[in-house]
């Protein structure tokens, strides 16, 4: 034998539903709004690239004793860089 389930109360059903999908799309805009915030806080140095510049010699110059490999690879992260090509008169964030 099948139970059947049957609502008493549709209207309380509905309010209970909406209220679950509001609570669902404010935490995660709460969420969102917390990962965005730690690229947003850091404090970024903008350089405009000079003709003849290389990432290697950016890294060495402002990598302030850190390896230049991996500030290359920190450089690239911030600037969505692909690949280490950079052009004269682009501007790049350095972190």
């Amino acid at each position: 034998m099948k139970r059947r389930y049957v609502l008493k109360n549709k209207k309380r059903f509905i309010t209970m539903i909406l209220l679950l999908i509001v609570i669902s799309f404010f935490t995660g805009l709460i969420v969102s709004a917390g990962a965005e915030s730690e690229i947003i806080n850091r404090d970024y140095k903008t350089i405009k690239v000079e003709k003849g510049d290389t990432l290697w010699e950016i890294a060495v110059k402002h990598g302030q004793n850190m390896d230049p490999r991996a500030y290359i690879y920190e450089i690239k992260k911030v600037n969505n860089l692909g690949n280490s090509f950079i052009y004269a008169g682009q501007e790049l964030l350095l972190p």
